[in-house]
């Protein structure tokens, strides 16, 4: 066995590369032990047709019934998305509003704090100025 002619497969379990698969078998379906039969041909039996027209109709269901979740799934999705995106729209929005507010309410305090300044400092010095001229009294007596 150590010709190997080129394009043909090897014949030799030993020639194989061996790889572990790891599948689920579905009954209804051919492992890979059972010989292949093409659905077209007619059985010779009627029980074999049975089960040639339940593994389609199986066959049929199983794709019906992948092709329903795949419409769900992305249906589900697609509207977790799209609420989540308005949501983040709306929150995003009301942030900004937040923010123009926020930035308002500085410029007033700091409009505030520089009026509170300036009233403090007219206040201290009007508070230190002398209201009253000095007066000076004499002891000496003019009506005598």
């Amino acid at each position: 066995m150590a010709d190997l002619v080129r394009g043909e497969a090897s014949e030799s379990d030993e020639e194989q590369d061996k790889h572990e698969i790891f599948a689920a078998e579905v009954s209804g379906e051919a492992t890979e032990e059972e010989e292949d039969e093409d659905i077209y041909e007619q059985p010779s039996n009627s029980r074999a047709t049975a089960s040639i027209y339940r593994n389609n109709l199986l066959q049929r269901k199983l794709i019906e019934s992948n092709i329903g979740i795949w419409r769900s799934l992305t249906a589900f999705t697609r509207s977790f998305v799209v609420n989540a995106s308005k949501q983040l729209l709306t929150t995003d929005q009301m942030l900004i509003k937040s923010q123009v507010s926020l930035q308002s309410a500085h410029i007033a305090l700091q409009q505030a704090q520089r009026n509170t300044a300036l009233l403090q400092s007219r206040t201290a010095s009007a508070l230190t100025s002398s209201f009253l001229p000095v007066i000076r009294i004499n002891n000496k007596s003019t009506w005598e």
